[in-house]
């Protein structure tokens, strides 16, 4: 006998299997990018984005595909927040002192200050600007969908901001590289000037692991820092969100908040982390398998995103999150500057 489950697998079955097929696909062109330019152009993550909006655009998409591939994108991306768990623990934090804790919560609230300023000037809803400023400060595509859950963006608006900020955090992990062998920064410095400002965890590394094991350390230790930081961000979020709709400001259609668990989830696997020492073999299997969700999750946000609705707000939010590159880069180098330039030492 048939369950009443059974047929909304079935439902979800044919959007789950295009969304995967599009991630190996993103796999695969990373891994013959890296093998013909010796670097990776492009991540799975950004290619499974642009494979999913080419494919949502440009070819038909039949109905039967939908439920599948709003399941990949709402419920699996937040599987793969809670992921992100693992590539890190409670000891990281921990590790990372007070000088570069203070580097990082400067360079967030700098962020968000400059998102949500910049965008009103440009007419920019605040959804978008929080979304955009949330990548840039925090870790990019992650905390995007994280905050999206009490932002409650459009999906659209959405999946512009994954985009847009995994773009220049791609061209960071280039160009930190080529501009410190013009201004010629310490080891130390270096390091947290890519940990406080590039946009994810596997660009810092790639930014910082040419240079030195100090570079490398910090940066690391400085990008995973903020990470961390999305749980409180997000719940800051959250109050700020209430407050607005109680004073009537701007409540989309009445609905009823929850809070976002998934978000708590993610650091409960931190805090498990620190209070378990998981064998090396089954954690990086738990990381691979999070990058693979990852990836199936924005191939499904790519097949979620309709271009004509996004074009109504033109070249505006491209123009946004140009600038707040351009403003997390500097920024970050001055407060890296300040804060670590004075003091030699390999620690954190």
């Amino acid at each position: 006998m048939e369950t009443k489950s059974a047929p909304r697998l079935r439902h979800l079955v044919p959007g789950i299997l295009l969304s995967l097929l599009l991630a190996l696909l993103a796999y695969e062109g990373s891994l013959l990018s890296r093998h013909l330019t010796g670097s990776v152009l492009a991540g799975p993550i950004l290619l499974a984005i642009l494979l999913g909006v080419f494919v949502r655009n440009l070819l038909p998409v039949h109905g039967g595909f939908e439920p599948g591939i709003h399941f990949s994108f709402r419920r699996l991306l937040r599987l793969g927040v809670i992921g992100l768990g693992f590539d890190f623990s409670a000891r990281d934090i921990l590790s990372v002192g007070l000088r570069g804790f203070l580097l990082d919560l400067l360079v967030i609230v700098l962020v968000y200050g400059a998102a949500v300023w910049i965008g009103r000037r440009k007419g920019l809803p605040d959804s978008l600007s929080l979304l955009l400023g949330t990548g840039t400060a925090i870790c990019g595509a992650s905390a995007i969908v994280a905050a999206n859950s009490v932002i409650r963006a459009r999906d659209e608006e959405v999946a512009f901001s994954v985009a847009t900020v995994t773009i220049f955090g791609t061209l960071s992990m280039f160009l930190f590289p080529l501009a410190n062998r013009l201004i010629h920064l310490p080891d130390a410095v270096y390091g947290a000037w890519a940990g406080s400002s590039i946009h994810e965890v596997g660009q810092v590394i790639g930014a910082t692991l040419p240079y030195s094991r100090e570079s490398l350390q910090i940066g690391t230790v400085l990008k995973l820092t903020r990470v961390a930081l999305l749980l409180p961000v997000v719940l800051l979020l959250e109050g700020m969100i209430l407050l607005r709709d109680r004073k009537g400001e701007g409540s989309r259609g009445g609905h009823s908040r929850h809070f976002p668990w998934f978000v708590a989830a993610f650091a409960g696997v931190v805090l498990m982390n620190f209070l378990v020492a998981l064998p090396p073999s089954l954690l990086t299997l738990l990381q691979k398998i999070d990058a693979g969700i990852l990836a199936v999750a924005m191939a499904a946000m790519g097949l979620e995103t309709h271009l004509s609705r996004l074009a109504r707000f033109g070249w505006k939010p491209v123009g946004l999150g140009l600038m707040l590159w351009i403003f997390v880069t500097g920024a970050g180098l001055l407060l890296a500057v300040v804060i670590y330039g004075h003091q030699g030492g390999t620690g954190v």
